[in-house]
């Protein structure tokens, strides 16, 4: 019995359940607030807001985990996807929709090498690297392909965009979610098992604790940058896929300015900008309530600019929560062994 009372509340005290708990009173609130908020329909475009945002979301999550801040993934996500939708146009392609993702899944990962490389050989900070590189992959976009968005993609993609799947009647018509929220959650399945299932993931918490240790133990780790790096790239291509997919058009700037946000729902989540901590649960919690609050800002009519400042509030509550909990810890030991 006591062994019960004591994993409860550890599980109490965890990130996850701080965040389960805050995701309730919210919902509730704004539920009393406006009773629309809890419709199928609002639910749906939440969802659809997620599906996007926390494919992004587990690509910074490994980087951070690792002990980096990467800021080029929506750079990455663009610029695949956009190359990926001006190729297939270019060779008259109407196939499937999932083509669009194959091509876009190989430019993401020769992007995110671009950052192993610089990470891994010279020991770069990731965030120095990535602010470049951001810069690097949307000027190449701009330049090399063009800077006006692509509305007419593929048949293809057209009809994965308007398929289904989940259909419900809401009464004032049918409200419906895509398929690509599934391949968030598979994604996230997969993420989740290679972080604590394989001895790459575990290198990668190794990785975030204490470098140099990880390079004692024998483990190449310019190739586990490289292939860490270039895997983040490949999830950043499928993020970018899926917002071209969705939004039915290929923008090459159309997810810049959402590193922050997503950054935010990392940490939030409870992984750590420092490196060695973080889990794919926590990261989506983290996503879901920006997603709600966003979502909110936009029901009650608040100005979208009024989002960012809203967004770097949760953000610096994120950072600020855990470090209390730590201090607090701290003190907790100390006096114990006192």
């Amino acid at each position: 019995m006591r062994t019960i009372q004591q994993r409860f509340k550890r599980t109490a005290r965890t990130q996850e359940a701080i965040l389960l708990l805050v995701i309730a009173i919210v919902v509730t609130l704004l539920t009393a607030a406006n009773p629309s908020f809890m419709t199928i329909s609002n639910i749906f475009d939440i969802l659809r807001i997620m599906t996007v945002s926390g494919m992004m979301a587990l690509s910074c999550l490994l980087i951070m985990i690792s002990g980096g801040v990467d800021v080029s993934f929506p750079a990455v996500a663009d610029a695949a996807a956009f190359a990926g939708a001006t190729i297939l146009l270019q060779a008259h392609f109407n196939g499937s929709g999932l083509v669009l993702f194959l091509t876009a899944i190989p430019l993401g990962m020769l992007m995110g090498a671009i950052n192993g490389f610089f990470v891994g050989w010279f020991r770069i900070p990731t965030m120095i690297v990535t602010l470049g590189t951001q810069s690097l992959f949307y000027g190449a976009s701009l330049y090399f392909l063009g800077g006006v968005s692509i509305f007419e993609l593929p048949q293809g993609t057209k009809d994965l965009a308007q398929k289904a799947l989940i259909t419900v009647d809401s009464g004032s018509g049918t409200s419906s979610l895509g398929p690509l929220f599934l391949v968030l959650v598979i994604m996230a399945i997969g993420v989740s098992l290679l972080l604590h299932r394989t001895s790459f993931g575990r290198s990668i918490y190794a990785l975030g604790g204490n470098e140099m240790v990880v390079e004692r133990s024998g483990i190449n780790i310019r190739l586990r940058y490289l292939c860490l790096y270039s895997l983040a790239g490949a999830i950043s291509a499928i993020a970018g896929a899926a917002n071209a997919t969705i939004y039915r058009n290929a923008n090459p700037v159309g997810l810049q300015g959402q590193e922050m946000g997503i950054i935010a729902a990392v940490v939030l989540g409870g992984a750590l900008i420092t490196g060695g901590k973080g889990s794919v649960t926590g990261t989506l919690l983290g996503v879901l309530l920006i997603a709600i609050i966003q979502n909110s800002l936009v029901l009650v009519g608040i100005p979208s600019t009024w989002q960012n400042v809203v967004i770097g509030i949760v953000l610096a509550a994120g950072i600020a929560i855990p470090a209390v909990r730590h201090l607090i810890d701290a003190r907790n030991k100390t006096e114990v062994l006192i």
